[in-house]
């Protein structure tokens, strides 16, 4: 094939409908109408000689083909982009752009609506899109470009990733402000007492807890175990348990509820809040404005 005879414009077409998935969303991000795309995406299926997307009643599911260019594409539009036209301007005072933010759901919990405000004041017209997503999922969804930025405790990533570390996470108790050890020392045989609502997950705290426990011939009792942080509350309130979580959650529910904090009888793992972004985002202007924001909003007053 002469490449003298292939339209170039097809492939910002071809990048967008790989990250949005969507032709609804894809055309306003290209500025184009609907029937431009439709024309656009049957241009692209002649040159390519694939269907590269099939409707699905969840938006486009893209075929293993047009799965193939993702990453080629996104990086030939990066090379253009960043080398030759030295990077698009981007002011967020007048953008629209949109940009996605993928948290755990603590961190969407803790973080999301700090980040949501501070955007805000700095650029109103930007959108902003929350994904929570699972381990699996996160990483296919960056190198596909449908996440821009990954904010948490993500150690499993791919190391091709780029990162930087945001502020390190300790985890702390939280019992009802009517609890009798509300405002006291927290013995570590008095800790084993007491009742416990547990929420286990990646850090691997609880059982941390449980195994400095069995060597000092002690173990937690009447415990109830929860699949989410976000449950406990309701729980805490006016109650005789105690829930391990991470600090910043703790000042968060603090806040909301008449809860107490105590430190813990003994030491826990601190995990390491980064963000985490693709190398097609390393110079782009808009990507680089939200990473400075976001490490601007977060590393400074986030420590624990």
């Amino acid at each position: 094939m002469d490449i003298r005879s292939v339209d170039l414009n097809l492939l910002p077409v071809l990048d967008a409908l790989l990250r949005h998935r969507s032709a609804t969303l894809a055309a306003p991000a290209l500025n184009l109408s609907q029937s431009s795309l439709r024309s656009a995406l049957s241009r692209l299926r002649t040159l390519l000689g694939d269907q590269l997307f099939v409707r699905t009643g969840r938006g486009l599911r893209p075929t293993p083909r047009a799965i193939e260019l993702t990453e080629p594409v996104a990086e030939i539009l990066m090379q253009v982009r960043d080398r030759i036209l030295q990077g698009e301007p981007f002011d967020p005072a007048t953008s629209n752009r949109a940009f996605s933010i993928a948290h755990t759901d603590v961190g969407a919990y803790v973080l999301w609506p700090r980040i949501v405000r501070a955007v805000r004041r700095a650029a109103p017209r930007v959108q902003l899109r929350l994904q929570v997503l699972g381990m699996t999922q996160l990483a296919p969804a960056m190198v596909e470009g449908q996440v821009d930025l990954a904010i948490g405790s993500f150690p499993d990533l791919p190391q091709s990733l780029f990162q930087k570390r945001l502020f390190d996470r300790r985890y702390v108790a939280l019992v009802d402000r009517g609890h009798r050890l509300a405002g006291a020392d927290l013995p570590l045989a008095e800790f084993a007492q007491t009742r416990q609502i547990v929420v286990r997950g990646g850090s691997g705290v609880q059982e941390m807890i449980e195994q400095y426990l069995q060597q000092h011939q002690l173990r937690r009792h009447g415990v109830i175990e929860l699949p989410s942080y976000l449950m406990i509350p309701p729980m805490l309130a006016g109650s005789e348990f105690l829930a391990v979580m991470p600090g910043q959650l703790a000042d968060v529910f603090m806040t909301q509820g008449t809860f107490a904090r105590l430190e813990l009888p003994m030491a826990t793992p601190v995990s390491t809040i980064r963000m985490y972004w693709h190398r097609r985002l390393q110079f782009d202007a808009g990507s680089q404005w939200l990473r400075t924001l976001v490490t601007d909003l977060l590393a400074l007053d986030c420590s624990d």
